[in-house]
């Protein structure tokens, strides 16, 4: 959790007072050192056989040890509430004003990857680490924002 709020300190105030860690009692978090990536589209082979990405597996298995090295507790086993926090970073090629404004939290990363594949490969891959199935997660959010250091948190707790 120190690592989680050291993080969130590069984050805009506006986000960091909306998240407010200091005011969850069981709150676990693990943070991925990564720029964000969200969850390919599953293929098909010519014979219709469907297969993962490679690319997306590689991804939740980064996810999956990472998580698995901060872990602090076991797995959760009732419902989930989950807040998924995903921080790009800001384009070198924009102009330093517009790159001011993205910092302040004023210009949001409307570009892929979705939210919502964002969402999915991050619960997707803490199935078996952080809760025994994303089935569990009841109540859930995705924030994407431009930040200072690139990275993915992901807090979660029992409902």
């Amino acid at each position: 959790m120190d690592l989680a709020k050291e993080w969130v300190k590069w984050l805009p105030i506006t986000v960091q007072s909306e998240i407010n860690l200091d005011n969850k009692l069981d709150l676990s978090s693990i943070f991925i050192d990564s720029v964000p990536v969200g969850k390919g589209r599953p293929r098909f082979t010519r014979s219709g056989r469907c297969y993962t990405p490679s690319a997306t597996k590689q991804a939740e298995q980064s996810v999956r040890l990472a998580a698995e090295n901060q872990r602090d507790k076991g797995m959760l086993t009732g419902s989930v509430g989950v807040l998924v926090l995903a921080v790009f970073p800001v384009p070198k090629s924009w102009s330093k004003p517009k790159q001011r404004q993205a910092m302040a939290g004023k210009i949001r990363p409307g570009v892929k990857p979705d939210f919502d594949n964002v969402a999915k490969l991050y619960c997707d891959a803490l199935n078996g680490v952080a809760w025994q199935d994303d089935k569990q997660i009841v109540d859930g959010r995705c924030i994407k924002l431009y930040g200072q250091q690139p990275g993915v948190l992901i807090l979660y707790w029992p409902l």
